[in-house]
Order: structure tokens, then C-alpha cells, then sequence
């Protein structure tokens, strides 16, 4: 194959201080993402002003949020195989791998929505009973994910793009394609909600319009020749072995959010039993707390670009540099957005309820939980670095230890058992989280010393 994709280095990116260029290409996908948390905080004050004495409007849509959660886990996945695989393929210089990975992974994205899209509208109902949704909770539920299911759809393609951009560096593109979609989500929301009356079908029908624009945009760079990686729209490039490569990036990671979707079936079934009240509070905290962890995903996404493409030139101990920088500056980030929450909770949360019950758990959880989200912060970053280096498979192991193994397990001992309530889940996410975040660190530490030592091998694209 003509080697058409030609590569100019990032500034920084395999010589001298590696903070500045981890902070160059974090930020814009932070600035993306408190875009997305604007989104998320208005979406969650249009939906709750609805009605703010109804909790089935806000709790249904919050029975629907492992099913989002779900397709998003694939759509993350994809993001993730295709970043890596590109980022690798930079550092090696391997152009044909980066001339054919386009076509490869954007087949994968058409194959997932095409099965989304049937199987959630062929058995909408099936899902909304089996996430435990009754009543009037069932009614909004139902509702909500007819009209969002096609968001998943453009979201498997506009995160290949987003994967394809990240690989490479171009992270500027990421944030634009972030800030139009939930941009034009604020818009629409208020629109689809109260002038046109469809409640919270009009929530979901705005994340859907807004998620394909957002789609259109995403090509933009590559049509434009903006970026050095180019879809040529060539059936004859897809690679079975490019798709392979993706996939086994890609389906672990994918994997482990689904058990992430899983875990948060069970909790609330586990909140449901203890209070309905408590899942509205649960769901309002579940959107706050991505607050505290948005540097985190951001520091983890400049990371598999860093380490990918420092780990295809050879430059091992520098991998390691750039996980310890993200480390500290995960840490100090979570630790001053924990304080503000903690401090500010009685006012957030009594923004966006009436109840005080829902305020009460609200408040409580968060003053509970939030600093230990620390070990959170340890366990996306210690992630990014597996998948970056090519062992996905420890970052999977992570998860399953922290939700099924341990979390799911002494939530239910601790509620069930000891009918300790609402602090019994409390304490076992407490539990995971710690654990986990210990394996992450020795194991992650354990591979990387090994494969600066000559002991183990980076995995080559």
C-alpha cells in the first residue's frame, strides 16, 4: 500500500518534561468534557422540572442509565482499541496498519448499531421491567429510551472518529465534536421538553438530534485534510486483522463497563428495596460525581496517546514518567473537586428536589463518598496505562474484583444482613474501590518495570 499517512511529532511528546505535553493534551478533552457535565447538570434541571414532586421522572430516567451506560460502555470501547492501535502504530511509524484502520474500525461501529437498534426496540419493554422499573417509574423509563436509543447509534461512530483523533493527538477535534453535541443538547432539551410538550421523550429525542450533528462535524477534519489520518471510503481496506487488533483493546474494555452496567443493576434493585427515594438521590449523585472525575478520564485519555506512541518508539521508562505525573495531578484534581462537592452539597442537591428525603440521601452520599473517589482516579489512569501498552486484560480484572467480586457482594451482605440501609452500599463501593485501586497500581507498576527491564514484551501493532 502507498504509504500516504505522514506523521509530524507533537511537540514534547517523546523528549523533555512530560507534564506539559500530558497537560496539553488533557485539557482539551477536559474542557469537552465539563462541557458534557454542563449538559448533564442542565438536562438533569430540565428533566426534574417537569415536576419537581414527582420522583418517578427523574428516578425513571436514572433506571434507563444502565442501558446508556451499556452502549456507551461499546462505543468507549471502540474508542479506546482504536486510539491505542493508532497511537502505537505512530510511534512505530507503521503506515499500513494507518492507512487501512479507518474503514476497519468504522465496519465495527455499523455492525454494533445495527444490533443496538433491534434488539432495543424489539424488546424495549422486556428492558424496562427487568432494570426493575414500575409504576410510574416504568412509564417515564419507557418513554425516555425509545427516543434515545438512536444516540447510541451515531455515538459507536462518532467515538471511532473520537478514537482515530485521540491515536494521533488531535485531541483540539475531540473537544469541538464535545462541545457541539452537548451544545446543541442545551438547546434542544427546553425545546423538545416544554415547547413541544413531549416531556421526558423530548429529553431523549434532544440527545439523539444533537448526537448526529455532532456525527456530521466529526468528519469534517478528515474531509477537510485537517488531520494527518485520512478515510479513503474503501470497502478494501477493512483488515480482519486491523479489526482484531481494535477488538482486543477494545472488547475488554467495553466488557468491563457492561459489568459496570451490570453492578449498577443490581444496586438498584439494592437502593429500590431500601427506599425508592434513595435511587432518585442515587441517580442525581451518580451525575455530580462524574464532576470529580472528569480529570481523570481526561489525564487517562492524554495517556494512551503519550505512553501508545512513546511505547512504539522504545521509550519505556518515559511511559513510566507520564503515569506517575498523571497520578499526582489526578490526585490533587479529585481531591479539590471532592472538597467543593462536599462543601456545596446541601445547595446542589435541594436545587433539584423538593423531596427532603431525596436531599437528605443525596447529601449524605456525597459527604461519604467523595474523597475516596481518589481510589477511583487510581484505577482509570492505572487502565488507560494497560490498554496503552497492549494488556488490556489487568484492567478488566480490576473491574470484575471491584464490582462483582467485592462490591456487589458486601453491599448486599451489609444491606440485607446487617440492614445497615443505605450505608451499607455506601461501604462496599467504599471497599471496591480500594482494592481495586491497590491491584491497579502493583500490577501496572509490575508490567512496566518489567518491560523497561527486558522481561516482557510492549505489544507492537
Amino acid at each position: 500500500m502507498k504509504e500516504t499517512n505522514k506523521f509530524s511529532d507533537i511537540p514534547g511528546m517523546f523528549e523533555g518534561p512530560v507534564l506539559p505535553v500530558l497537560i496539553k493534551l488533557a485539557v482539551p478533552m477536559l474542557a469537552g468534557m465539563i462541557v458534557q457535565l454542563l449538559y448533564n447538570i442542565t438536562d438533569t434541571i430540565f428533566i426534574s422540572r417537569i415536576d419537581l414532586s414527582d420522583p418517578s421522572i427523574v428516578g425513571g430516567v436514572g433506571f434507563v442509565f444502565p442501558v446508556m451506560f451499556l452502549a456507551m460502555a461499546l462505543a468507549g470501547g471502540l474508542m479506546t482499541g482504536t486510539s491505542s492501535l493508532v497511537a502505537r502504530a505512530i510511534g512505530e511509524k507503521n503506515h499500513e496498519v494507518l492507512g487501512v484502520t479507518a474503514e476497519s474500525s468504522l465496519i465495527i461501529a455499523l455492525l454494533f448499531s445495527m444490533v443496538t437498534v433491534v434488539f432495543s426496540y424489539m424488546f424495549d419493554n422486556e428492558i424496562v421491567s427487568l432494570l426493575g422499573a414500575k409504576g410510574d417509574y416504568a412509564a417515564n423509563a419507557l418513554a425516555y429510551i425509545r427516543f434515545i436509543i438512536p444516540a447510541a447509534v451515531g455515538a459507536y461512530i462518532v467515538n471511532v472518529v473520537m478514537g482515530i483523533l485521540q491515536g494521533e493527538g488531535q485531541v483540539k477535534y475531540i473537544m469541538n465534536i464535545m462541545i457541539i453535541g452537548t451544545g446543541l443538547n442545551i438547546i434542544l432539551d427546553p425545546i423538545f421538553i416544554f415547547v413541544l410538550g413531549w416531556g421526558v421523550a423530548g429529553a431523549g429525542a434532544a440527545t439523539s438530534v444533537a448526537q448526529f450533528i455532532s456525527l456530521i462535524y466529526a468528519f469534517t477534519p478528515f474531509l477537510r485534510k485537517k488531520v494527518s489520518m485520512e478515510i479513503h471510503w474503501n470497502l478494501r481496506n477493512i483488515r480482519f486483522s486491523v479489526i482484531g487488533k481494535i477488538l482486543s483493546i477494545g472488547l475488554p474494555q467495553a466488557l468491563g463497563m457492561m459489568l459496570m452496567s451490570v453492578s449498577f443493576l443490581f444496586l438498584n434493585r439494592i437502593v429500590t428495596d431500601i427506599d425508592p427515594l434513595a435511587l432518585t438521590a442515587f441517580s442525581l449523585c451518580g451525575r455530580f460525581d462524574q464532576a470529580v472525575l472528569m480529570p481523570s478520564f481526561a489525564l487517562g485519555s492524554a495517556l494512551i496517546t503519550i505512553m501508545g506512541q512513546n511505547g512504539g518508539r522504545g521509550n519505556y521508562e518515559r511511559m513510566r514518567k507520564v503515569w506517575h505525573s498523571a497520578l499526582i495531578a489526578g490526585a490533587i484534581s479529585v481531591a479539590v473537586i471532592a472538597l467543593g462537592m462536599v462543601l456545596l452539597a446541601p445547595w446542589i442537591f435541594s436545587f433539584f428536589s423538593d423531596i427532603p428525603e431525596v436531599v437528605n440521601y443525596a447529601v449524605k452520599q456525597t459527604r461519604i463518598l467523595e474523597f475516596t473517589f481518589l481510589f477511583a482516579m487510581i484505577a482509570i489512569i492505572s487502565r488507560s496505562g494497560f490498554q496503552a501498552v497492549g494488556y488490556p486484560i489487568p484492567a478488566l480484572i480490576g473491574i470484575l474484583l471491584r464490582l462483582l467480586i467485592i462490591v456487589i457482594p458486601v453491599a448486599y451482605f451489609l444491606v440485607y444482613i446487617l440492614d445497615l440501609g443505605m450505608y451499607g452500599v455506601w461501604f462496599g463501593l467504599i471497599a471496591g474501590g480500594l482494592v481495586s485501586s491497590s491491584v491497579s497500581l502493583i500490577w501496572l507498576g509490575t508490567i512496566l518495570k518489567q518491560i523497561i527491564s527486558g522481561k516482557r514484551e510492549f505489544r507492537k501493532v
